[in-house]
């Protein structure tokens, strides 16, 4: 029993897999783009999987939920929407379709905050009918 003791903590080192480097969720367009260029250079099926794609997308996630709670508390205010948004799930944005949208910004603006980036991008993409 003492030897299987002191053997298994050598095993469970061979065993633990390399620590994986994932940055912080990007919070401005310049990160967001610097993250997405790092997928853009993996590539492929490694890219997608990545847990870097997925802090992409989890960031995104957010900027998307702080844009609809946004449109709710201005609905609340009896407000005009900045922008008329097809219901949740329904816009059919890819990463990709985003990250093009956020590299068509100028250079001067892409230190600007990521969910504020999100919602220009949406209320340009969804103006509201008159």
């Amino acid at each position: 029993m003492f030897g299987l003791t002191m053997m298994l903590p050598a095993l469970l080192a061979t065993q633990a897999a390399a620590p994986v480097a994932v940055p912080a969720p990007p919070e401005t367009v310049a990160e967001f783009l610097t993250q997405a260029d790092a997928l853009i250079a993996i590539g492929g099926d490694a890219a997608v999987a990545s847990p870097q794609a997925d802090t992409i997308r989890g960031a995104l996630q957010q900027a998307g939920m702080a844009y609809r709670a946004s449109l709710a508390e201005s609905a609340q205010r009896g407000e005009t929407p900045p922008s008329c948004p097809p219901p949740p799930g329904q816009a059919q944005l890819s990463l990709g379709d985003i990250t093009g949208y956020f590299r068509a910004f100028p250079q001067a603006n892409r230190d600007m905050p990521l969910e504020t980036a999100f919602a220009l991008v949406m209320t340009l993409l969804y103006p509201c009918s008159t």
